[in-house]
């Protein structure tokens, strides 16, 4: 991977950084300013197998996975991505045992289930995967919002806060 040098290089820019996000929280502090952090800011302790990253081994990434959709997500269907290229259409629908043919009768359809195989193959890129948080009953547990492109910082804050509507339903932005 990388040089003790670069570790080096890198350990003391880390201490720079927190040595100058201290300074600004200080000179927050003295004009009266609340520096601590907003529960958005606030993350989740670390379990184990502890942070999960690109670099991390493929359990681990379906241990994450399964932690943060087990019970969130129907686990009885999930959605697969299509994309027309004579039109330039796309979109997802549910897996079907054989893939969706013109003319099929959805009420016939054999929904596949998701998997850790399933999971394990999108994690990988091998395949594009959607989730279906609408539960049986109408009830959501989640809610996903992706904003891409040059306006995605603004996109993604709304003028006034907001949280889902109900019992511990989380919710957080990215960028």
């Amino acid at each position: 991977m990388g040089s003790v040098a670069e570790f080096v290089d890198l350990r003391r820019e880390v201490e720079r950084l927190r040595a100058e996000n201290a300074r600004l929280g200080r000179l927050l502090e003295l004009r009266g300013q609340d520096t601590s952090a907003t529960p958005e800011q606030l993350s989740a302790p670390v379990e184990p197998p502890g942070l999960v990253t690109m670099a991390s081994p493929t359990h681990d990434k379906l241990a994450l996975f399964a932690d943060r959709f087990r019970a969130r997500a129907r686990a009885d269907v999930y959605a697969v991505r299509w994309d027309n290229a004579r039109t330039g259409a796309a979109g997802w629908m549910p897996a079907v045992a054989g893939g969706w043919r013109k003319g099929m009768d959805r009420r016939g359809a054999a929904y596949l289930p998701r998997t850790t195989e399933v999971v394990a193959a999108h994690l990988v890129g091998d395949v594009f995967m959607g989730l279906y948080p609408l539960m049986p009953g109408s009830t959501c547990h989640f809610v996903v919002a992706d904003f891409d492109g040059p306006t995605a910082s603004q996109d993604g804050r709304p003028p006034a806060p907001r949280r889902p509507r109900g019992r511990g339903a989380p919710g957080a932005a990215a960028g």
